[in-house]
């Protein structure tokens, strides 16, 4: 087996040597967890050290051995072939990890320069992680997240992403994507002057696109058209009708980027509320329905594709009841957020589908998906629709019709919050993290910390208006950065790519420039923002 390398920066830390095993096993897996331009690991190939020899292995028995005393195992480790599915490169990476059962080890090396080998050992009751280089990494990024798995509880369901699709072939259809679409949309954004972050719905989009086509491929069930109820900005009807899919979006409010969209896309979007008990309510030629974070319309889905005899992919967000409701807790011992997931899945099960469920990768918290395919035998639609009165009655308003959103609504954002409020908590913040560390770009602190330096005041002014201290942050990604579990960091400014001019016009004055020390590290021309 491989020799643990000579490196220029070793990091210990306490645990058990259960807990280090329990924490490689993780890791096996999990590479992309800690490298944000990998955006999947797949294993190609184990093989067992048995008796000096490799021998063929499997996953399951390398995760069995992993959990297993040291006197219960039958070899010396294990050799992991790895390919790594990157988010930006056309070709994927190869990779290879070593278990040393012996020396307690496991090193990494990759067939790439881009890329930093790295070893992590259990000696005398220490986790020790070393690399050539790269300290930062190792000191905030490994080392937190190897002790945040050593400590997890073994027993703890770790719901997997994209099970129900190749992933290969959904890292590469979204590259594709990304490249073909990401650019023009961009520019639709900004002559739109559309508020919200272009690069979070456009990514988010162009995802869950490569997704769908995906799944429909792998499923045999690609749409004569489709209807995606509560469309919003209308992108993913745009990409999916770009591709050659047929297919509507439908929304109570025309956006503004509708009217930079191409031709077709214009007349596949419709401005109408969708009334779910309506007898108007008609799609000619779907056999798809979507539910995009379509909100109150989310438990309506499997109702109005029973209806319609299609299938349909949902993407539940905020919890509403069939009503219009705000949705009532039924189970208070998981999160809201899940038992909200539960109930739309009993109304699917309700309306006689065959469930598959997933979890997409994309820029959002809300990252469930479920799926229901029309199933081979056809439920009595007296039974669901009794099902759905039941629900009404139980959970009515009071009113005798259904309450969905109007067609102009108040917005509870950070755009809503006084700009110097905004402004003069992320100040505090900014200095918070520059007295956090002697090196001025590395301040690191924990969101709880932060948290309690802010007054009740402050937080429940920005909590009201734009859903906490965590959207504050997300708002002012040029200036701040997530790096692993709760620690928030500053975000050292990098060089803008070089775009066509009218893309990379400058609105704001750079923030490092007037409020860092040592000022904004970028030169004028590079900088994102004005000097």
């Amino acid at each position: 087996m491989g020799m643990i390398f000579g490196s220029l920066d070793t990091m210990t830390s306490a645990v058990e040597e259960a807990q280090f095993w329990q924490a490689i096993g993780i890791l096996v897996k999990n590479y992309h967890a800690l490298n944000k331009k990998i955006f999947e690991v797949v294993v190609r190939q184990v093989e067992k050290y048995q008796d000096g020899q490799l021998h063929e292995s499997s996953e399951e028995e390398l995760m069995k051995s992993l959990r297993e005393e040291s006197d219960q195992r039958t070899c010396q480790g294990f050799k992991i072939g790895y390919k790594l599915l990157p988010k930006k490169l056309a070709d994927n990476i190869l990779a290879t990890g070593t278990v040393d059962f012996v020396e307690r080890s496991y090193q990494c090396q990759f067939a790439s320069d881009a890329i930093d080998d790295f070893s992590v050992r259990f000696h005398k009751g220490q986790l020790k992680v070393d690399a050539k280089q790269n300290p930062n990494w190792l000191e905030y990024v490994l080392r937190p997240k190897l002790l945040s798995w050593s400590q997890s509880k073994q027993e703890e369901a770790r719901q997997k992403s994209l099970t129900l699709v190749d992933e290969e072939k959904y890292n590469n259809l979204y590259k594709e994507l990304k490249q073909k679409h990401s650019l023009r949309l961009l520019e639709c954004w900004q002559t739109a002057q559309e508020s919200t972050d272009p690069l979070k719905f456009i990514y988010e989009d162009l995802a869950i696109a490569a997704y769908l086509m995906i799944l429909w491929s792998q499923t045999q069930t690609e749409p004569k058209a489709f209807a995606d109820l509560g469309c919003g900005n209308g992108l993913l009807v745009h990409v999916l009708n770009a591709e050659g899919y047929k297919g509507y979006g439908y929304d109570i409010r025309k956006r503004k980027i509708w009217s930079l969209y191409p031709e077709d896309t214009k007349q596949s979007l419709v401005e109408q509320a969708v009334e779910p008990n309506s007898s108007s309510l008609d799609f000619p030629d779907v056999d798809w329905l979507i539910g995009n974070h379509s909100d109150e319309l989310s438990p309506w889905l499997p109702v109005l594709a029973s209806r319609l005899k299609a299938n349909f992919f949902l993407l539940p967000c905020c919890p509403y009841e069939l009503s219009g409701a705000k949705f009532r807790r039924r189970n208070t011992r998981i999160s809201a957020y899940q038992d909200f997931f539960h109930y739309v899945t009993q109304v699917t099960k309700e309306c006689g589908f065959d469930i598959l469920q997933d979890r997409l990768k994309i820029p959002s918290t809300k990252r469930l998906a479920l799926i229901g395919i029309k199933g081979k035998t056809t439920k009595d639609s007296k039974d669901f629709e009794y099902f759905v009165q039941e629900e009404l009655r139980k959970y009515k308003t009071g009113e005798s019709e259904i309450k969905l959103r109007e067609k102009e609504e108040s917005v509870r954002n950070c755009t809503q919050v006084d700009r110097s409020i905004i402004d003069g908590l992320a100040l505090k913040i900014f200095n918070l993290l520059l007295n956090a560390d002697e090196d001025k770009w590395l301040g690191r602190l924990p969101m709880r910390q932060i948290a309690q330096t802010l007054s009740k005041e402050e937080l429940s002014g920005i909590k009201s208006e734009c859903g906490g201290i965590k959207t504050l942050l997300r708002n002012k990604h040029e200036v701040f950065e997530f790096c692993g579990g709760d620690l928030i960091g500053i975000r050292r400014p990098k060089p803008i790519v070089v775009l066509p001019s009218r893309l990379t016009v400058k609105k704001r004055s750079c923030f490092f420039k007037l409020h860092h020390p040592l000022g904004c590290p970028l030169a004028d021309s590079e900088c994102s923002f004005i000097h």
